[in-house]
């Protein structure tokens, strides 16, 4: 490891490789020289003097840019770790292409991604820049609350939840999955366009979705409660509870399958549809034309 906390040091000269950690903290660096690789983390934070990272082209852990003075991210290319841009004078990733753990873009001037393609952890966004530009895959949680975005280009998986409550996107644009829970309430998304699956709970209430598309599979809870959903697509399956209580849903199209409880009351469902199997209770209160139905179909 490295560490240049309070150094005098300006220049790292003809040093290619730092084995382990570097520390930059209040340091005078002001030129990495050769340096083409931090085999771990590397803390730029509050930095005093270094602004381009010059050669350097991989950092094997965690990268922080708080507070610091670097503004150019020069020849790297991958960050191991996670990222922390917060407070940052970083406002282009310029060649970087992955960033291996968390990456947090709240409260940054950042305003292109460059050539980002994967965060392999979660994602954080603000509002310093609107377009996701490259970024193809999110390997944790994505947090979109609050931010500017407006367009998740050619964003295609989330490995983990999605939160779009308050954000600016319309549309889910290339994103196919999203493997854990969803929150659209208080979105702008009226498209999911080329969603298929959802593997936790999906929230929809106070959305401004109408209509699900193409998606397949909800892998948790869904609530309808008060949402515009009115079709829903493709959707065959809701592995766990399903709430289409006080909602303007009137035909479940081709659904077959709600793994847990399905409650029908103040709803507008005009038949069951395509249902066979309900793994839970059935909350039918003043529906008891589908409660006739459902009995119906039970004694076949």
């Amino acid at each position: 490891s490295a560490d240049f906390v309070n150094s005098k040091v300006k220049d790292l000269g003809n040093l290619t490789t730092i084995g382990g950690s570097a520390n930059f903290r209040d340091s005078q660096v002001e030129n990495l020289g050769n340096l083409t690789t931090i085999g771990l983390s590397a803390d730029f934070n509050r930095s005093k003097k270094l602004k381009n990272l010059g050669k350097l082209t991989t950092i094997g852990g965690n990268a922080n840019f708080e507070n610091s003075q670097v503004i150019n991210l020069g020849n790297l290319i991958k960050i191991e770790g996670g990222a922390e841009f917060r407070n940052s004078k970083i406002e282009n990733l310029g060649n970087l292409k992955k960033i291996g753990g968390y990456a947090l873009f709240r409260k940054s001037r950042i305003k292109n991604l460059g050539n980002l393609t994967e965060i392999v952890g979660d994602a954080s966004f603000g509002d310093s820049f609107t377009d996701l530009g490259n970024l193809t895959t999110i390997g944790g949680n994505a947090d979109f609350n609050n931010s500017e975005i407006r367009n998740l280009g050619n964003l295609t998986k989330i490995g983990g939840g999605a939160d779009f409550r308050n954000s600016q996107a319309i549309n889910l644009g290339s994103l196919t999955t999203i493997k854990g829970d969803v929150r659209f309430n208080r979105s702008e998304i009226t498209d999911l366009r080329n969603l298929t699956t959802i593997g936790g709970d999906a929230y929809f209430d106070g959305s401004k979705i109408t209509d699900l598309v193409n998606l397949t599979t909800i892998g948790g809870y869904v609530d309808f409660r008060y949402s515009q959903v009115e079709n829903l697509g493709n959707l065959t399956t809701i592995k766990d509870d399903a709430d289409f209580s006080h909602s303007k849903v009137i035909d479940l199209g081709n659904l077959t399958t709600i793994g847990g409880y399905a409650d029908f009351r103040s709803s507008k469902v005009k038949d069951l549809g395509n249902l066979t199997k309900i793994g839970g209770t059935i909350i039918f209160g003043d529906r008891t034309d589908l409660k006739k139905e459902w009995e119906k179909r039970k004694n076949k």
